[in-house]
């Protein structure tokens, strides 16, 4: 496909201190400050490969996803430069600079973005908007015209983030395992924000909890960041939608697919049953093809299972 590179760039002089524009440019809480409803921060670890990663829950015109940014550029005090880094590839920088002037200082807000060639006079007039709307409202920030984005996320946002209801009509998988072991100690381990680590740790180069949502709590907002063998990212953000402590927890995905969760566990004379089953709404598709998919989900929900029955057993030194 041919392809062409989309370059915007916005300046305005900023009534406000440098070292003030700058502290609100180069933290998570400028990406936040782009147009429409959004909330970002920061992945709270060093990942190799990376310089800071970021995670930025959109609400989209019709989904909700979390994009992932590293900043891959950095003169302090003067200029930071984003690069998207989510799955699947895209090649798009988001750039701010500050220079010092009489009086305050001046703010300049850029970005570049490869898109196909057909559509570059749309990405053209897209980007346009939203860099000039995006220089405006860091501006006011800095101004104290405007709230600073908080560093938890808002009630506003929590209410886009709380699920949807799964149609009557779903696909269903499920898997269980027995693990040896009691029922506390299998549910503290499955359900930490950072459980998915622990099994999957080549994949998953992150996990916890959104800031600024209630911990193991309904509405508790978890979040796993994915490294792909290009080396970009997904991060999968899943809210819960139902907790009975200790015994059951119902969680639903952000975004597509949009696919609900239930984790069951049940004390048996081995230790512990762990019970896995997800639905999603059912797919206007060939029989076969659904069926196909729902082998495949059923396949990676008993692999999952297997995976904590090896690690939970393994950390109790459970002889095999």
């Amino acid at each position: 496909m041919w392809e062409a590179t989309v370059r915007v760039t916005r300046e305005q002089e900023v009534d406000a201190d440098p070292e003030r524009m700058w502290a609100l440019a180069a933290s998570p809480a400028a990406l936040a400050a782009m147009p429409g409803h959004r909330f970002a921060f920061a992945v709270p670890a060093a990942v190799p490969g990376t310089d800071r990663l970021c995670c930025m829950i959109v609400s989209g015109k019709h989904d909700v996803h979390c994009a992932v940014v590293d900043v891959r550029e950095e003169v302090p005090g003067q200029l930071v430069r984003w690069q998207v880094r989510s799955a699947p590839s895209r090649k798009e920088t988001l750039t701010l600079a500050v220079r010092p002037r009489a009086g305050g200082c001046t703010l300049s807000a850029a970005v570049s973005e490869v898109v196909p060639r057909i559509d570059k006079g749309s990405y053209q007039k897209y980007w346009h908007r939203t860099v000039t709307d995006w220089a405006d409202r860091l501006q006011a920030i800095a101004e104290g015209r405007m709230p600073w984005p908080p560093d938890a996320m808002s009630a506003e946002m929590r209410d886009v983030c709380a699920g949807f209801e799964l149609p009557k009509k779903t696909g269903q998988a499920s898997a269980s395992a027995v693990i040896s072991a009691e029922p506390g100690a299998v549910w503290e381990t499955v359900w930490a924000p950072d459980s998915s680590r622990l099994i999957d740790p080549e994949t998953v180069v992150w996990a916890g909890t959104v800031p600024g949502t209630p911990q193991r709590s309904v509405g508790e907002l978890q979040y796993t960041v994915q490294r792909h063998d290009d080396d970009r990212f997904t991060a999968i953000v899943d809210v819960v939608k139902e907790l009975a402590e200790g015994r059951r927890a119902v969680t639903q995905r952000i975004g597509h697919p949009d696919t609900e969760r239930l984790l069951l566990l049940t004390p048996v004379a081995e230790g512990t049953r762990l019970e896995l089953t997800a639905r999603w709404p059912a797919p206007t598709v060939r029989k076969t093809h659904a069926e196909q998919t729902a082998d495949t989900v059923a396949t990676h929900l008993q692999e999952t299972a297997e995976a904590y029955k090896e690690h939970i057993e393994k950390a109790a030194g459970t002889p095999s």
